[in-house]
């Protein structure tokens, strides 16, 4: 094995070689600021700034929404973002990850878990008017039982009462939800679901009024309403420039109180220029994950606030293990230890973030704190692996083959996020030193979307997964959720079927006892581990950095717009 020192300073070289753009950049001026200069004990001018409330908040994110915006759609963190502004749910989190009120001003669950009552509060309504009902809440679990639905939350719904008759159009409706009045909603399982307050709780309600009248194979074609939606939340659309921005109002009729900051706008910056523009203040509130120590320390002298804490989403390389070459488990614990994960935190991250070895929350009370294979560095261990699974380099070509031919692959690395894009060209130089060819295949991420998650068209791939704070595996893992068949999306993206993986994750679903949930993710995290679907990178810390005048801002781990009403920006 060689020195791990060279790793880390291959990792640094690699990094280095990106080219980053100079920060250079002054505090902007409010013309309309009044000063005054008052004379300190010492005969000295002072120049005193009258602070002010500002009207609008600008968000600077680096990857522009593909204006998907219905929460039941949208498939990237920047549609996302947007949903979380405009539409509402029955249940929310708190600063403290804790469950609370939402439109729903209670709930009941019966001690079985097979039955939970949400009552909604009084007077809600829809950005254009209409009341919040009842019968929009069954109307969004429908869309989501809907056998034509192809996003991701459809396992959210799967064990309601009568889903099966739903889905395959034998059924006119869903009978486990139930509305007995406009302000109930009774929603009855076939056995009981322990991540119901999450994954239902905090969905995005939509209005039926609206997406009743589309066609439902057309909903994913209806660009007027994508990209002009109406919810209930405390922010509505005002628009949409792709590349450039999303301007928001807020919502005078929202329940939680009219928001204090009348314009939320986010706005498309680029990753190299985000600390200048914090700085000169044309940005408010951006993510930096993926910033720089030397960045950092500007920041703060600048007096813009960082705020660092744990993250939700993983960074994963994940194998298409329909292709044969890829089906070999040895293989992918052979690329395991071909990578040096830790120096890639180290030197990439510059420590700020932790490698993972199961592609799950490291700080939630479900991942195994033993009983993980580390895959620590190795490349001698790598190479032996790969003889196991029949490759040598029987030419001395530097490249291990079988059967006289190369193992050749191509890594689609989507672009927009520079730690992402630099960490592609790390992972080809480390499994060439193991003997494997890797060709990078940078793409826009919507085309990798289409590439990877709808046409299954891949070798390996890169990506982040943001997973909830009450785990639910299901959606990303369970054999039903992989999809073999091209043009139809499947959020198993490797195509991983492993009958005691989705033993264990109908367990967790069923299983009401916290400490025996634990136990059955901790034994999935373990599958996972030893087989190896995706290659676990790392978790990066979560970075924001905002103007120290934001009042009431709390984000952690999982939350990010809590209490959005109540933002306050003093400049």
């Amino acid at each position: 094995m060689q020195n791990k020192s060279l790793k880390k300073l291959l990792v640094m070289l690699l990094v280095f070689s990106f080219v980053v753009a100079p920060l250079s950049a002054c505090k902007k001026k409010d013309n309309n600021d009044e000063t005054n200069q008052n004379a300190n004990s010492t005969g000295a001018v002072v120049e005193k700034t009258e602070e002010k409330n500002m009207d609008e908040l600008v968000y600077g994110i680096t990857s522009s929404p593909e204006g998907n915006f219905n929460p039941l759609f949208s498939n990237t963190q920047y549609d996302g973002n947007v949903n979380s502004l405009v539409y509402d749910s029955l249940l929310q989190l708190n600063s403290k990850i804790e469950i609370e009120p939402a439109m729903a001003e209670k709930y009941e669950m019966t001690e079985d878990g097979k039955k939970i009552t949400f009552t909604l509060r009084d007077g809600l309504k829809f950005h254009d008017g209409e009341p919040v009902t009842s019968a929009d809440v069954k109307f969004t679990l429908e869309a989501l039982a809907n056998k034509d639905y192809e996003g991701d939350l459809q396992s959210y719904v799967g064990s309601i009462s009568g889903f099966e008759a739903f889905n395959k159009g034998e059924a006119e409706e869903l009978t486990g939800v139930q509305t007995p009045d406009e302000k109930t909603v009774e929603i009855t399982f076939d056995v009981p679901y322990s991540p119901v307050l999450i994954n239902i709780g905090t969905l995005g309600i939509i209005p039926k009024h609206i997406w009743g009248n589309i066609n439902f194979a057309d909903w994913s074609k209806s660009e007027k309403e994508l990209t002009n939606p109406i919810g209930s939340g405390p922010y509505k659309m005002e628009e949409f420039k792709q590349g450039e921005f999303v301007k928001l109002s807020a919502n005078e009729d929202y329940y939680g109180g009219a928001p204090k900051l009348n314009k939320f706008t986010f706005k498309v910056v680029n990753e190299d220029t985000v600390t200048a523009e914090l700085i000169n203040g044309t940005v408010d509130l951006a993510d930096v994950s993926g910033i720089k120590s030397d960045d950092e320390a500007k920041l703060k002298e600048e007096n813009v606030t960082v705020n660092r804490y744990p993250n939700s989403k993983i960074q994963y390389m994940g194998f298409n293990l329909r292709k044969d070459e890829l089906k070999d488990a040895k293989l992918r614990q052979a690329f395991a230890y071909a990578i040096d994960r830790a120096s890639i935190v180290e030197g990439l991250l510059e420590g700020n973030g932790e490698v993972i070895n199961t592609p799950m929350v490291p700080t939630l009370w479900s991942y195994p704190k033993e009983g993980l294979e580390e895959y620590k560095y190795d490349v001698e261990k790598a190479k032996s692996l790969l003889k196991e699974a029949g490759y040598e380099d029987t030419d001395n070509s530097g490249f291990v083959d079988k059967e006289g031919k190369d193992l050749e692959l191509t890594l689609t690395v989507p672009t927009g996020d520079q730690i992402r894009e630099q960490t592609g060209t790390i992972l080809q130089n480390f499994l060439k030193e193991a003997g494997v060819k890797i060709n990078l295949e940078p793409m826009e991420f919507k085309a990798v979307m289409d590439k990877v998650v709808g046409n299954h068209d891949f070798d390996l791939y890169l990506m982040g997964n943001t997973l909830e704070a009450d785990p639910d595996p299901t959606p990303n893992w369970r054999s039903t959720q992989a999809s073999d068949e091209p043009g139809v999306y499947g959020w198993n993206i490797a195509s991983f079927k492993n009958e005691e993986a989705d033993k264990l994750m109908d367990l967790n679903r069923q299983q009401t006892n916290l400490d025996e949930r634990a136990e059955t993710l901790k034994e999935f995290g373990k599958l996972l581990n030893k087989e190896l679907p995706w290659i676990p990178l790392y978790a990066s810390d979560i970075v924001k950095a905002y103007n120290h005048g934001l009042k009431n801002y709390e984000p952690n781990t999982f939350v990010d717009f809590y209490n959005v009403q109540n933002w306050e920006l003093v400049k």
